[in-house]
């Protein structure tokens, strides 16, 4: 089992949540999904500022089979890869 745990920056929880259900994965609760090869957190966390700009970020953790944990992080990037807001 293979696990990422990253802070992101710019994209808030719930676009995630509709990331990861895009990805074929069923909500749980508030804040996890879960899908037969892998399971996954998102928590809205202290917006990041420096001066005065301020941008919304989020804890993201995710456990998946070593055997998807590569193709996983290559849908999540293209899907993180978006224009405007």
């Amino acid at each position: 089992m293979a696990t990422i745990e990253r802070v992101i920056r710019g994209i808030p929880a719930w676009l995630m949540g509709e990331y990861l259900q895009e990805m074929g994965g069923t909500r749980v609760g508030d804040d996890r999904y879960t899908h037969p090869q892998w399971s996954a957190t998102v928590q809205q966390i202290a917006d990041y500022q420096i001066g005065s700009l301020v941008v919304g970020q989020i804890h993201f953790h995710v456990e998946a089979d070593d055997a998807i944990i590569t193709q996983f992080q290559k849908r999540l990037e293209l899907k993180l890869l978006r224009g405007g807001g």
